[in-house]
């Protein structure tokens, strides 16, 4: 098949960039050839050690390019500008995120095929239409619906969307006419191993061997909720459970919010036990991990969970929020541990359960270990995404997919930020 990959910015190290990327390769591994277009391509700070074999296409900005706000404005002469610039046939346009499918429908309507779309975050127009969070949510209520109209005009032209969890599934249907299907995405089983330089990072952050580390890794953004793993930690030192919090990653997204909680650390009293790490290089993830005593994941409103799965692939015991739909795919008590969205004590009261029961610590991260390694390889997501691609081609209904779930706990909807 010729697939096109449309992503309107590949400019961070998140992990949507990853999963376009690592899809791209195993789908080129397949024999399918594959190229991204993308209206920003930062090179240098997007996976380059991954992107270095891939066909990408930087076609630029739209029209008055240095404007970046309003988003949506933005967003539309970007996606006008990538639809006229792209002159190729392929039989699908594959687009990653919103707008990225706009961009798609113009093209398929242009040069003909069929328009899979990624719809890995769900559009929250219609959420903050009908419940708006403030008084300027109340104000911009009009031109809001003015763009969720819009936008649900546009997705008309999309053959299927593609989720990544039952929750996210069920948000879309709320306000999108589209058909769905669900493939949770992988990781790379032969990059994500244990075996990393487990004092190297200890050290270097002066964690003795009788703290418990946590570690959160991944882009500062306001829905991760890290407020709740440092409330949970404070709760922890405040009873003399000797623990230390890693967060490590990038802030450039939201400064502000990094600034916020180094302030919610410092008026705590816990900056001894709570260190910023900063972005990483990726030679030094696995040392990250090997690291840590545990992995935290307090996100909510959270579509999937892509760090989880490599974390786990690292065998690293998980805490993760049920806020976050990754949750969907493990099974509290047996391949990870699952606390209470929004709820910092339910995290604490789960952290001093398994540092008081290392043997079980173990088994659970052994089990999720095996259990990720087994059915998250992201050539097992190129495989279920290709059979997607030719149900479409072949206009049959998209097929069953979702054998993830483990267990049968429900899911328990993700707060919106």
């Amino acid at each position: 098949m010729r697939i096109a990959l449309i992503i309107h910015q590949l400019q961070i190290e998140g992990g949507g960039e990853r999963q376009i990327i690592c899809l791209a390769h195993a789908l080129k591994e397949r024999g399918h050839e594959v190229t991204i277009y993308t209206c920003a391509y930062d090179q240098a700070n997007c996976y380059p050690q991954l992107c270095h074999a891939l066909t990408i296409h930087d076609v630029g900005r739209g029209l008055w390019p240095s404007l970046r706000h309003p988003f949506f404005l933005r967003s539309f002469l970007d996606m006008v500008h990538l639809a006229r610039a792209v002159d190729g046939r392929y039989e699908i346009w594959n687009p990653h995120h919103w707008p990225a499918q706009w961009a798609a429908g113009w093209l398929k309507k242009k040069s003909g095929g069929k328009v899979v779309w990624m719809a890995n975050d769900v559009p929250d127009f219609a959420l903050k239409v009908f419940h708006p969070g403030s008084i300027r949510d109340a104000l911009l209520i009009p031109l809001r619906l003015c763009y969720f109209f819009f936008d649900r005009i546009q997705d008309r032209r999309v053959d299927l969307a593609v989720l990544l969890s039952n929750w996210a599934t069920h948000q879309f249907k709320l306000h999108y006419p589209v058909k769905t299907t669900i493939v949770p995405s992988g990781m790379d089983p032969a990059r994500f191993t244990p075996g990393g330089d487990r004092r190297k990072i200890r050290d270097r952050f002066g964690c003795t061997d009788g703290e418990f580390l946590l570690l959160w890794l991944g882009i500062f953004m306001p829905h991760r909720r890290l407020e709740n793993a440092i409330r949970a930690v404070h709760e922890l030192a405040s009873r003399g459970v000797r623990i230390r919090l890693l967060l490590a990653g990038s802030d450039r997204s939201f400064p502000q919010y990094v600034n916020e909680l180094k302030e919610l650390t410092k008026n705590l009293g816990v900056s001894e036990q709570v260190n910023f790490a900063g972005k990483i290089s990726d030679e030094e993830i696995r040392d990250f991990y090997a690291s840590c005593d545990g992995f935290v994941f307090p996100n909510e409103g959270q579509t999937w969970g892509l760090v989880v799965l490599e974390a786990m692939a690292c065998g690293c015991l998980v805490f993760v929020s049920r806020g976050a739909a990754v949750h969907e795919a493990l099974a509290d008590g047996e391949t990870a541990i699952l606390f209470s969205a929004g709820n910092p004590r339910s995290l604490a009261q789960k952290i001093e359960m398994a540092i008081g029961s290392p043997q079980l610590r173990e088994q659970i991260a052994a089990r999720g270990m095996q259990m990720v390694r087994d059915k998250f390889s992201w050539e097992h997501y190129a495989e279920r995404v290709e059979c997607v691609f030719q149900d479409v081609l072949t206009q049959e209904g998209p097929r069953a997919l979702q054998p993830f779930r483990v267990g049968s706990h429900p899911t328990e909807a993700p707060k919106r930020s």
